[in-house]
């Protein structure tokens, strides 16, 4: 399993994400991660206010993760992430949200647009909503391949009233990328 640790608020939050990079594969596909960890370091209350508030939220940063599913054969592909949900669209991560959202998305090499939910247009970058399946396609037809490439962007966010820790406190969420 690998581990991406993502914030820390001061006297210290901790945050970690724990995603399995095999978790109920397809039986001819793998699920590996880019790298095994990525970590936000370690955050005061302090540090965090002096960013700005986006509705009463404060943001440990943002992190980009490489996910690849390798299949046996040509087949359809979905990548699906299983974590507890916060609300439609975030994970709940601790007494904080995190916030998932995919960046680009490769077939067998070739950029692709995916169903199931649209990329801001200015972007081109979606939140990934709870609940939801990646499902890359083109022209709004799901797509069959070998390899998909997904570049995520996660971001850890917290509330101004959890950053009043007396303690060292841990911000936890056990996601699983599943390919099927």
């Amino acid at each position: 399993m690998h581990r991406l640790n993502t914030g820390t608020i001061g006297l210290a939050l901790l945050g970690t994400v724990l995603i399995a990079d095999q978790s109920q594969a397809q039986s001819d596909c793998a699920v590996r991660l880019g790298q095994p960890t990525v970590d936000f370091g370690a955050m005061t209350r302090g540090q965090l206010l002096q960013q700005p508030l986006e509705n009463d939220q404060l943001s440990f940063g943002r992190r980009r993760v490489q996910i690849t599913v390798q299949c046996d054969r040509t087949g359809p592909l979905r990548l699906g992430l299983a974590a507890p949900a916060a609300d439609a669209v975030d994970y709940r991560f601790g007494a904080g949200a995190l916030r998932v959202q995919v960046v680009a998305v490769r077939v067998d090499g070739k950029a692709v647009q995916w169903l199931g939910f649209e990329p801001v247009a200015a972007s081109g970058v979606a939140v990934w909503p709870a609940g939801q399946s990646l499902i890359p396609a083109r022209a709004g037809v799901a797509l069959e391949g070998q390899r998909m490439d997904v570049e995520l962007e996660l971001e850890g966010r917290v509330g101004s009233v959890q950053t009043r820790v007396a303690d060292l406190t841990r911000f936890e969420i056990d996601a699983r990328f599943q390919a099927y």
